[in-house]
């Protein structure tokens, strides 16, 4: 009797806790460049909170539709949101727009038109808040890459007496000066607010990944698979055999990669066949999703887990 209270009790509290408010956010993504978007062609959508994490994301194929594209995701109604919406085609070709914010509110909300530009790499791209602003940040090589204003900023590294300094090669008037996670940012002489660099805590570029499986095949000796992200944009990979190389890109929960070399040795049937499904899988990769608590990650395509990591 007294088992049979407390599973009341327990039902009772349960069914009396409210349940996590979520809100509609909608509307179009445009792409003003006059072109036929091909058949395979993915909408992405994605919001990620204030530390960058993924919260919600959808992605649906436009089936020979041409700009513009409605899009609806449901996502957290209290909590302050980064959105992004884009398209990624094949062959490399991605648009998207400018990362914006979302304040907390309880009513569904519709952003209108979304411009998506076309977007070059820019390896692990984190956020810069900036007042209410959102700046796109991407750290290559001896420079750094910033989406503002439906521009790409590319600015080179210059010697800082503290932190990182980054000027734009033919325009001194615009640098980026980054102290750990504060960043004071200059566009033509004009500085704005406070800026903070947003990174997650835990991301995909910490550590070795061993592929443990690719679609729902277990992968052979996953000991002597790895998966490794570097923030500046490169990838490698081995998948029991040769030596892959190539980059990616990050946009919050949006992951592509580009173009994979590998080295050409003989490998036993069963690995060939491996190394096979994983360069098929690659191409279509357009989205991730991290489990730092269990130490997981999940690739995925149009909402499908294709790749499965462990460290």
């Amino acid at each position: 009797m007294r088992q049979s209270f407390f599973a009341v009790l327990s039902l009772c509290l349960f069914l009396a806790s409210p349940a996590l408010a979520e809100r509609e956010i909608s509307g179009q993504i445009s792409v003003l460049e006059r072109m036929a978007l091909p058949d395979d062609t993915m909408i992405l959508v994605d919001l990620v909170d204030a530390d960058d994490r993924v919260v919600a994301s959808a992605r649906r194929a436009t089936e020979g539709q041409q700009s513009p594209f409605d899009f609806a995701l449901t996502g957290p109604a209290e909590s302050l949101l980064v959105l992004r919406v884009g398209l990624r085609g094949m062959e490399d070709g991605f648009w998207l727009s400018e990362p914006l914010g979302i304040a907390p509110g309880t009513g569904d909300m519709d952003v209108g038109s979304l411009r998506a530009i076309r977007t070059p790499l820019m390896g692990f791209a984190s956020l810069l808040a900036c007042g209410d602003q959102y700046i796109e940040i991407g750290f290559l090589p001896d420079e750094v890459r910033l989406r503002l204003n439906e521009q790409l900023i590319t600015m080179q590294s210059r010697p800082a007496a503290s932190g990182a300094y980054f000027e734009a090669p033919d325009n001194p008037a615009t640098s980026v000066h980054l102290k750990e996670d504060s960043a004071i940012l200059r566009i033509d002489g004009a500085e704005l607010s406070e800026c903070r660099l947003i990174r997650p805590e835990i991301d995909i570029t910490q550590g070795v990944w061993n592929i443990s499986a690719i679609g729902d095949s277990p992968t052979v000796f996953p000991s002597r698979t790895e998966l490794v992200f570097y923030p500046d944009g490169r990838v490698t990979a081995s998948v029991g055999c040769n030596r892959m190389v190539g980059n990616y890109r990050r946009h919050g929960g949006v992951l592509t990669f580009g173009r994979i070399a590998s080295t050409m040795m003989g490998c036993p049937d069963e690995v060939a066949a491996q190394e096979r499904r994983f360069a098929e899988a690659l191409v279509r990769i357009d989205g991730y999703r991290l489990d730092p608590e269990n130490r997981r990650l999940r690739l995925t395509a149009a909402g499908e887990t294709v790749l499965q990591a462990r460290k």
